[in-house]
């Protein structure tokens, strides 16, 4: 049974991962910074292929080396095992419900004429196709990977120690839809609104598979599998 927690004790808790957020945030753009400046160094151009997909690299890499760092200094346990059959099954499940997901949201939106945002690799896409190819192992090995970790892993896994699971998820998947919003692109308040509101409720299905699977293997790779989806599909549409 989880134990009442003191009111600074929960502050604590939420401080201690939104300053995790933060540090990511800075050393993501540090890194990037020093990435770019590699790239200028060497003539590679800041708008080619090779040059954004480095700088996807970097930031995956950015989020497992603080994921694990995070984890071996606060005790918070990533929790990862072997998928089973079941596991599998539900990778399958979860992916075809977080598509689902989107596309339903994406239609109560238009219905109700709230304008949607996009993210800026569909704006960087749309000039450069062929980085959709590179993205979409990218996407699957790395991004839905590496976001998994730190946010279902690290953020999930301390709010769980406070909150307890329910209050866990929906905290980490709002923080995960504030997360993203550097890269919304859009027209209004309101279409940002949308895309974070999209992000936290995909957020919620992640999480959730987290808890009832006990494994990140399950929510990472249905992530990485979204992704990877929606950047074939997209690559399918203006490549």
């Amino acid at each position: 049974m989880q134990r009442n927690r003191s009111n600074g004790e929960l502050l604590r808790a939420l401080g201690a991962v939104i300053g995790l957020i933060v540090v990511t945030w800075i050393l993501t753009n540090v890194v990037g910074l020093v990435v770019v400046g590699a790239l200028w160094v060497a003539e590679i151009g800041l708008t080619s292929a090779p040059s954004y997909v480095l700088q996807f690299l970097t930031q995956a890499v950015v989020f497992i080396g603080v994921a694990v760092a995070y984890s071996r200094y606060s005790g918070v346990s990533l929790k990862v095992r072997r998928p089973t059959i079941r596991h599998l099954g539900l990778i399958v499940l979860g992916t075809v419900a977080l598509l689902g997901l989107a596309q339903l949201l994406g239609w109560l939106f238009m219905e109700l004429g709230v304008p949607g945002g996009t993210n800026q690799i569909e704006r960087i896409a749309r000039s450069n196709p062929q980085l959709l190819l590179a993205l979409i192992p990218i996407a699957f090995f790395l991004i839905g990977p590496s976001e998994e970790l730190l946010f279902r892993g690290c953020v999930q896994g301390r709010l769980r120690e406070s909150f307890g699971a329910t209050a866990a998820i929906v905290l980490a998947s709002l923080l995960f839809g504030l997360m993203h919003i550097p890269a919304i692109i859009a027209n209004s308040p309101a279409g940002v609104g949308s895309y974070i509101l999209t992000t936290f409720v995909l957020g919620l299905l992640l999480g959730s598979l987290y808890e009832y699977t006990e494994t990140l293997v399950v929510p990472a790779f249905v992530h990485g599998l979204y992704n990877a989806i929606l950047f074939a599909a997209l690559y399918q549409t203006i490549g």
